[in-house]
């Protein structure tokens, strides 16, 4: 599956800041990584921590709890009973019914997803290069990012991987990233706390859309328990071009078609629809559920059909979705989700389109931009 390439847009900034967070005093060991004393703060709330420790001493935990960011994220609010649509949904929507028509509706599982790892006051610290074309107009170097030993950045092009540290709430997001020579390296990364909305609110996300890259994603234990408590996020092949609507802070949409949409624009399942009736399968049961209460928050371009995002088993030891998902296509890495109903989607009322938003590092209180 291609992915359309990202941040384009920012090339086009002239000035950045350099931005500072207080991780502390770093200090380089020998193998490259480094060490930090992380400055003291009082621990922030948190819901939904992992329930098996993993430190840099304890490697992979066997089950993942999902984070879920602030009550007040976007993500977190139930649509209300008669919500606004937008005047142009049924416009709209075609382009979701073609993209499935086309190139199908589909959960990326396997590849082209994201796998979180999580950290601890022992997990060593690295400096990671930030290699971009455009990364010089903000920072070439994330300072101090946490990486255990046995993380690994999800295999495709795209080369998502979320670290989360337990002891800062800090969350590490990379796109395109590699280690080579014990070094570790990114096209782009930046940083946010897991106790705000899941937004970088100036975008220079590693998504398209400046959402954070757990934000809307499919965890294995939603899906084992039988419910998923908040949007999705989705990709497909007709972001618009011009710029994101609310709550999204950029945007890599391309597409000039009349049916494009914005990203950051939030679909719904229609609610009246008695899935009982769709013979879906458990697992799309509780994906379409989530899409009629929460809906779907378009967060990335695509071009290879409508794509939710499950958290990649490279998170875990063992393979989290086992007795709960089929096997993924070998090749893509995708499970597929053809009973889902294309044609019973709605546009919720969109915000105007923001044509120039003003892109750069805001502070996050977790990493050092340089």
């Amino acid at each position: 599956m291609e992915r359309v390439n990202k941040k384009h847009l920012i090339a086009l900034m002239l000035i950045v800041p350099v931005i500072c967070a207080g991780i502390g005093r770093i200090v380089q060991q020998s193998n490259g990584a480094t060490q930090t004393r992380p400055r003291q703060s009082a621990a922030p709330s948190l819901i939904f921590l992992p329930i098996i420790r993993s430190g840099q001493s304890g490697g992979k935990p066997t089950t993942l709890t999902p984070i879920r960011y602030s009550d007040a994220s976007p993500f977190n609010q139930q649509i209300p009973a008669n919500p606004e649509i937008d005047p142009k949904s049924s416009i709209l929507a075609q382009s979701l019914v073609r993209d499935v028509r086309q190139r199908g509706f589909y959960m990326a599982v396997d590849k082209w997803t994201v796998p979180i790892f999580y950290a601890d006051a022992t997990t060593p610290r690295y400096n990671v290069k930030l290699t971009a074309s455009w990364a010089a107009w903000f920072a070439t170097t994330m300072n101090g990012a946490p990486i255990p030993d046995w993380a690994a950045p999800d295999p495709q092009g795209d080369g998502h991987m979320a670290i989360v540290d337990l002891t800062t709430n800090c969350e590490y997001d990379f796109w395109e990233t590699k280690q080579q020579n014990g070094q570790w390296q990114a096209g782009w990364g930046n940083s946010l706390k897991i106790d705000g909305p899941g937004i970088f609110p100036k975008g220079a996300s590693a998504r398209g859309s400046g959402f954070a890259l757990l934000a809307g994603m499919i965890w294995p234990d939603e899906l084992k328990n039988g419910r998923i408590g908040h949007a999705l996020l989705f990709s497909y092949s007709y972001t618009k071009s011009g710029g994101p609507v609310s709550p999204a802070t950029e945007s890599d949409g391309e597409s000039l078609a009349v049916d494009a949409i914005p990203e950051g624009a939030r679909i719904q399942l229609d609610p009246a629809l008695n899935l009982d009736m769709l013979n879906l399968t458990p697992y799309e049961k509780i994906i379409a559920k989530a899409m009629q209460e929460y809906g779907m928050i378009l967060g990335d371009n695509s071009s290879g059909g409508i794509s939710l995002y499950a958290i990649s088993p490279l998170s875990t030891q063992g393979n989290p979705y086992e007795g709960i998902l089929p096997p993924p296509d070998p090749q893509d890495g995708f499970v597929l989700l053809p009973n889902i109903p294309a044609d019973k989607f709605r546009v919720l009322k969109l915000d105007p389109q923001i044509p120039d938003p003003q892109i750069g590092l805001a502070p996050s209180g977790c990493a050092e931009m340089r």
